[in-house]
């Protein structure tokens, strides 16, 4: 065959072997690739993985710290830190993972809601956008007094401050208790949002709902 298409090896040059060093030559994933594993591996649902592997600094951040929650961090890098770092002409790449780990943390065990967990990460953003750092979640959800309220053990006490604010909202919303009581079922989701509002995102939606059932349950 070499003869017949006048093939002839160059002297000069040593045979190359590829086979020794060509299986070590890792290849970079692909997106869909990277998409996929994300739905397998953490969990992600299908618009989470979509948006998070658009990017691959973005997938990359993910990882870091999807370990301590994969959805719930999903959710907060997909829905709440890419529309804030947008808002602010932001790249993830000034975002650390340890104090946005931090962040996941305090939502996850409770010690913030989710809105007031929101506050925290708007102050952290804006902090590093003026200064290029910031304090740490839990330095700020103290500065800010945005831990979550906790019930107490007499929970139809003023004492208990969810209590306190919802039997407040209930005094002053006399038309929207009026509503409810019609079977407006709206009426009951406007007073839930006063109280939020009242206790500036620091109590529990459940502990709302219950506290205001009983209250206006009563009344009724």
């Amino acid at each position: 065959m070499e003869q017949e298409y006048r093939y002839f090896p160059e002297p000069d040059l040593r045979p190359l072997r590829v086979c020794a060093w060509a299986d070590e030559i890792v290849l970079p994933e692909l997106p869909d690739a990277r998409r996929a594993r994300f739905l397998t591996q953490y969990g992600c649902s299908p618009i989470h993985a979509r948006t998070l592997t658009g990017d691959l600094r973005v997938a990359e951040f993910y990882e870091q710290v999807a370990g301590i929650d994969p959805v719930l961090t999903a959710t907060w890098v997909a829905d709440t830190l890419l529309g804030e770092l947008n808002y602010r002409d932001m790249s993830v790449g000034r975002v650390s993972p340890d104090w946005f780990g931090e962040l996941i943390v305090l939502v996850k065990e409770g010690s913030v809601t989710d809105k007031g967990g929101v506050e925290v990460l708007r102050s952290l953003l804006d902090q590093i956008r003026e200064s290029g750092s910031c304090e740490t979640p839990g330095v700020c959800v103290g500065r800010l007094g945005l831990r979550v309220l906790e019930r107490t053990a007499e929970t139809g006490s003023d004492d208990d401050p969810v209590v306190k604010a919802a039997r407040e909202v209930v005094a002053e919303q006399p038309q929207a208790v009026a509503d409810f009581a019609a079977g407006k079922k709206e009426a009951f989701n406007f007073l839930v949002g006063q109280v939020m509002k009242k206790t500036r995102g620091r109590a529990k939606p459940a502990d709302v709902n219950q506290v205001l059932s009983a209250i206006l349950g009563k009344e009724g």
